[in-house]
C-alpha cells in the first residue's frame, strides 16, 4: 500500500469517529437553529483538526486545504485536500448519507484520493494508475448499454436559479428516456457511487469546486469520463465537467441532449 494512501485512511477513519460520535448527539438540540450551526460548525472543526494531526505527524512539511480553500497550484509542496463533511444539510436533517473525502495531490497531479461514509462505513480509495477500490475490492463503472433503467444523480447550481431553471429541460429529456434522477445531497458520495456502478451518472453544474477532486479521481480510475457534452475533458485536473460517467453512457447522453 502506498504509505499516503495508509496515512490518509488512518486520518478519514478518525475523523469520520467524530462525525458517528456527534451524529445523534444534534437531535437533542433539533429546534434551536442557531445553536444546531455553532454545533455543527465544532464539528467540522474538530473533524478537520483530528484529520490534519495525523497528516502532520508523519508530513509535517506537507501542505493542507479544506474544500473552502482557494486551490494555489504548487509544484514544490505535497497538498492534501480535505473535505470534513460532504452532505451537510443531510446530516442536519439526520439523512444519513453524507460523507469525507482527502485527496493527495503531489505536483499538480492527483495522485491519492480516499473517501470515506462512516455511517455504512464504506471506504472507497484510490490511487493514479493503480485504479478504485471499495472496502478493500477493485471497482469498476457500470457497463452501459441504453438509457432504459438507469440512475442519474445530479447537483443543481443553487446560487444561479435562472440556469438551474435551464437544466430542467435537460432532466425532461432525461425522464423520457427512461432515466431515474437522484438529488442526493452528497456530490462526494455521488462521484464514489459512479465509480462503483451504483449511480451509473452524475451531472455536476458547480464545476470549480474543490472539494470534488477526490472523487474525481475515484471515477477516473474505475474507468469514468468527465464530459462538457460536446468533448471530454479529462484533462482539466482540479474541476469537475458537467457529466461523469463510462465513455458508452456519455456517447448515449450526448445523442440525447446536445
Amino acid at each position: 500500500m502506498h504509505p499516503m494512501l495508509n496515512i490518509a485512511i488512518r486520518a478519514i477513519r478518525k475523523g469520520g469517529n467524530i462525525i458517528i460520535q456527534n451524529y445523534d448527539t444534534q437531535k437533542f438540540i433539533k429546534e434551536d437553529i442557531d445553536k444546531k450551526k455553532i454545533f455543527i460548525k465544532n464539528i467540522m472543526y474538530k473533524t478537520y483538526r483530528i484529520i490534519s494531526e495525523v497528516i502532520y505527524k508523519s508530513y509535517p512539511n506537507h501542505v493542507i486545504l479544506n474544500k473552502n480553500t482557494d486551490f494555489i497550484k504548487n509544484e514544490k509542496n505535497t497538498l492534501w485536500v480535505i473535505n470534513e463533511l460532504d452532505g451537510k444539510n443531510n446530516f442536519i436533517k439526520n439523512f444519513p448519507h453524507f460523507c469525507i473525502s482527502i485527496a493527495v495531490v503531489i505536483k499538480n497531479n492527483i495522485e491519492i484520493s480516499v473517501i470515506y461514509d462512516p455511517i455504512r462505513n464504506d471506504l472507497f480509495t484510490a490511487v493514479k494508475g493503480q485504479g478504485s477500490q471499495l472496502n478493500g475490492y477493485r471497482i469498476r463503472c457500470a457497463n452501459i448499454k441504453s438509457l432504459n433503467y438507469t440512475t442519474v444523480a445530479v447537483n443543481l447550481p443553487l446560487k444561479n436559479y435562472e440556469q438551474s431553471l435551464s437544466y430542467l429541460e435537460i432532466y425532461k429529456k432525461l425522464l423520457f428516456s427512461g432515466i431515474s434522477i437522484r438529488c442526493t445531497g452528497s456530490t462526494v458520495l455521488d462521484l464514489a457511487y459512479v465509480a462503483s456502478g451504483r449511480i451509473d451518472c452524475l451531472f455536476d453544474f458547480n464545476p470549480k469546486s474543490i472539494n470534488l477532486i477526490a472523487g474525481k479521481l475515484q471515477a477516473r480510475e474505475a474507468g469514468c469520463l468527465t464530459s462538457n457534452f460536446t468533448e471530454n475533458s479529462e484533462d482539466h485536473n482540479f474541476y469537475t465537467s458537467n457529466l461523469t460517467s463510462s465513455p458508452k453512457f456519455i456517447r448515449l447522453i450526448a445523442e440525447k441532449i446536445r
